[in-house]
């Protein structure tokens, strides 16, 4: 019998996928859209940690060890590595993705 290798579908835990398996490529995992409230980084959100502003009118990250940035002040469509604990601002008040990195 051949021995099978990982990238194969052919494994006897069907409810293991590749990812499971092989780890994500790529250096980020997810995104989360964010247009205005209040979203807060720790608990099941901990590991966001870079931010791509498509328009930041009126949104403000606060990062980790303390500190804020107006996202208007950001150039647009530049993605950022920042130590993040949240992104608030008024409802509708800019459009801002958050990647979450690999490994956290």
């Amino acid at each position: 019998m051949p021995v099978q290798g990982p990238y194969t579908n052919d494994y006897t835990n069907a409810q293991v996928s590749q990812f499971e398996r092989l780890g994500h490529p790529g250096k980020y995992t997810t995104v989360q859209t964010i247009t205005g409230g209040q979203t807060i980084f720790t608990g099941s959100n901990y590991g966001y940690g870079a931010v791509l502003v498509v328009t930041g009118t009126g949104l403000t990250a606060s990062l980790s060890a303390g500190g804020t940035i107006g996202l208007t002040d950001l150039t647009a469509k530049t993605m950022y590595d920042l130590s993040l604990f949240s992104i608030s601002g008024s409802a509708n008040s800019g459009l801002v993705y958050v990647f979450k990195r690999q490994g956290v």
